[in-house]
């Protein structure tokens, strides 16, 4: 039987990192989303895509919360596109912050190669982290673009 732990109480917070990221997505012009500052790095738009689909791989092939898995690597071109898909997956990643049995549940995973256990807290918080990071990376990138923006993190 899993550990119960208290409800997360970073919703709040969470949403104020998800309205920043559409934020981003509304400052940086139409033209420069495929902008990368290396090579080798995803360009942004490659990067805000990433965020939702690491939602929705998490939600919809670890925690199995009965929404498919939809591949929006082909279909989020726009910019309504990604903010369409930030909204999106992020209200599906609060019905899971929601749902006390989710977050208690334990699950199996594959992590570099091993099978592991973990709970519904740890996937939330790393999905906290990554939208974090992943915000933070951006908000460099559009400083280099020098675009100006009010974003207080």
């Amino acid at each position: 039987m899993a550990q119960v732990f208290p409800p997360l109480e970073i919703s709040q917070h969470w949403q104020s990192v998800n309205d920043s990221l559409l934020r981003i997505v509304e400052l940086i012009p139409e033209e420069r989303l495929n902008w990368t500052p290396q090579a080798d790095l995803w360009n942004s738009r490659g990067v805000l895509i990433h965020i939702s689909d690491a939602r929705d791989g998490w939600l919809a092939n670890t925690v199995v919360d009965g929404d498919p898995y939809p591949n929006i690597w082909t279909t989020a071109r726009s910019r309504d596109d990604l903010r369409r898909e930030l909204m999106r997956s992020f209200a599906r990643l609060q019905r899971f912050l929601s749902n006390q049995a989710q977050l208690d549940a334990s699950y199996r995973d594959d992590w570099n190669g091993e099978t592991v256990t973990l709970s519904g807290h740890w996937i939330a918080f790393h999905l906290l982290v990554h939208d974090i990071h992943h915000r933070a990376e951006l908000l460099q990138r559009i400083a280099l673009m020098g675009i100006e923006h009010d974003i207080d993190v």
